[in-house]
């Protein structure tokens, strides 16, 4: 079965009683905020209107890296030509929002890195080329795929930051999907550029452990171990946070150099 067939049965699985459990936040107004679609992944590229897998399938490197939330994400429009509001609407079907995925790596994504510059996702690509980058130029002779990933998978309509506890009280009871992810996809490499996301870290994997790394603190640059996988692991800060660029690229150099030894 293809990667984004399994995806699709995975999500379908869940995808009735999340639109329920979310539409009841959206009607009654128990959540702080409204919340957005939940972040469905895609590895399809459509080339002469022929889905295509093979440029994450034949990878020799598959790379998923976690952001922390995607707040209003929506495209658009729908199946049917509508614009869609950033407010979750179950009437938007689990194919489009999976599409919104798709739209979003046809436009921006290249082997070299995103080329999206937005208000609201800039701070994060460029984190995310930084590491690109590095980890491209120490495997010349590679070609890796890089899959971006939230470890929160359902933001707010409106605004930044964490979506609230509704809201992810509701991901955790009805959308649980990561590992499962990440048992579809197999990437050969996880990097978490979540900060102080760890409590989300460890709802996926109760039993993860994190370990700092060279002469940084556990805070500031940990390997992670995830039960059930053996393959490496890492968390940093988010893009976002408040230190220079170069303490940020002292980070993830030494993630990279760390990679470099165990391969």
């Amino acid at each position: 079965m293809k990667l984004n067939e399994q995806l699709k049965s995975l999500y379908s699985s869940k995808w009735k009683e999340t639109c329920t459990a979310l539409q009841a936040l959206t009607d009654t107004g128990q959540a702080v905020t409204k919340p957005s679609y939940p972040f469905l992944l895609s590895v399809v590229k459509w080339e002469n209107n022929q889905p295509d897998e093979e440029w994450y399938a034949d990878a020799d490197l598959k790379i998923m890296i976690f952001g922390k939330e995607t707040n209003s994400w929506f495209g658009k429009c729908d199946d049917f030509g509508t614009p869609p509001s950033p407010v979750f609407n179950p009437d938007v079907t689990m194919e489009s929002v999976m599409g919104l995925y798709e739209n979003f790596y046809a436009t921006y994504y290249k082997p070299s890195g995103f080329s999206y510059n937005g208000k609201r996702y800039g701070t994060f690509h460029y984190g995310f080329n930084r590491f690109v980058s590095l980890l491209n130029a120490r495997f010349p002779n590679k070609r890796i795929a890089y899959l971006w990933n939230n470890i929160v998978k359902v933001g707010k309509a409106e605004g930044s930051g964490f979506c609230g506890n509704e809201i992810y009280d509701a991901q955790k009871q009805h959308f649980m999907v990561i590992r499962e992810e990440i048992d579809i996809l197999k990437p050969d490499l996880i990097l978490f550029l979540t900060g102080n996301y760890d409590r989300q870290i460890l709802d996926c994997w109760n039993e993860a452990k994190f370990t700092a790394l060279s002469s940084f603190s556990v805070n500031d640059v940990a390997k992670v171990s995830l039960p059930g996988l053996s393959i490496p692991a890492y968390r940093t800060n988010h893009p976002s946070a408040r230190i220079s660029k170069e303490e940020k690229e002292a980070r993830l150099e030494t993630i990279v150099n760390d990679i470099i030894t165990k391969r």
